[in-house]
């Protein structure tokens, strides 16, 4: 009897042992959604037609949404460089995670026009349920 007790404990460490594996393979993210900006997109959110980027789809709760980021918003530039697609920008996070920056600066753009610059802390730990990385949404 002891000897099955202690194989299901030995089965429940190595069980826990793998997501906590996992959690920390989990993308950073600032906690929002992107797609890559197209034309047809353009046209749907009425921005103009050179704007290029990553368009925000989602927003959900984290640093993104404490630095006033909203769907519509059109991420411009990453760290001072522009933004070619949701998976460039994704790949940006990524990149400047790795570098131990934590930080990430971005140029946007809302659906006014308007454009400013804000910062914002890149989390390294898994979105809490129902939240969604920077990873690119459907195309």
């Amino acid at each position: 009897m002891f000897g099955i007790r202690a194989t299901a404990g030995l089965v429940i460490i190595l069980v826990l042992l793998a997501c906590v594996q996992v959690r920390a393979q989990d993308p950073p993210h600032i906690g929002i959604k992107v797609r890559t900006l197209t034309a047809d997109l353009r046209k749907q959110h009425k921005l103009p037609d050179d704007a290029k980027g990553a368009l925000v789809t989602a927003v959900n709760s984290g640093p993104a949404k404490e630095k006033g980021i909203v769907p519509g918003d059109v991420i411009l530039e990453a760290d001072g460089k522009p933004v070619a697609s949701a998976k460039d920008f994704a790949n940006r996070i990524a990149a400047i995670s790795a570098s131990g920056a934590g930080r990430i600066a971005l140029r946007v753009m809302n659906e006014k026009g308007e454009r400013r610059e804000v910062t914002i802390a890149i989390a390294k730990h898994a979105p809490e349920e129902g939240s969604k990385s920077v990873l690119p949404g459907p195309k």
